[in-house]
């Protein structure tokens, strides 16, 4: 008895066959349409082929040295055109303008001990304040204290921070007003650290 092989009639199957033998000549079909539209361009710029290849020897010369074909030489051109492209962009585009709201910081103080203390300022014509006025408001301020000042001087530093700290907040006649108590509690300090070792 002699068994034959019979062809699978599954309807599934056989659509599954059909499908994929369409999907490979449709394959097929653009592989070769794609291989002959790059015949036709190659054909037409056959007499300037070494017109072409000259220049993408001066481009490699010039711009890509360390290419290794023309496919290399036609890729580094098309990444150093964006890169260039790319900053061409940025140079239009402003820079944000960075407002910031917060307070400079303070100025280093000087230390007790410091020559620089020693040494009266000296004014010139180019200064925008009246030492002499605020010389004699200080002193004015200084007389109407009523009370004896304080004499420690860690208590005096504090006082100043603290002044100090609130010059941030005011501005006009009350930052002129803190201004000079700050300068009396600055004489303050500068005269107890003459008297103490």
């Amino acid at each position: 008895m002699v068994y034959r092989e019979q062809m699978p009639t599954n309807k599934l199957w056989i659509e599954h066959t059909e499908r994929a033998a369409w999907d490979s000549v449709d394959a097929l079909r653009e592989r070769l349409l794609k291989a002959e539209s790059r015949l036709q361009a190659l054909a037409t710029g056959v007499d300037r082929m070494p017109q072409l290849l000259d220049l993408l020897d001066e481009a490699k010369q010039k711009y890509a040295s360390d290419a290794h074909g023309h496919d290399e030489i036609v890729a580094q051109l098309l990444a150093r055109i964006e890169r260039l492209q790319a900053e061409l962009e940025a140079a239009k585009t402003p820079e944000p303008t960075i407002v910031s709201f917060t307070p400079p910081p303070p100025p280093p103080r000087l230390r007790l001990d410091s020559d620089d203390l020693d040494e009266p300022r000296r004014v010139g014509k180019d200064d925008d304040f009246d030492l002499t006025g605020f010389t004699q408001t200080m002193q004015r301020r200084c007389d109407e204290a009523a009370g004896e000042p304080p004499r420690d001087l860690e208590r005096l530093l504090t006082m100043a921070e603290s002044k100090l700290d609130d010059l941030t907040e005011l501005d006009g006649p009350a930052l002129r007003d803190a201004a000079v108590e700050l300068a009396i509690l600055a004489g303050r300090i500068y005269g107890i650290s003459k008297i103490k070792p």
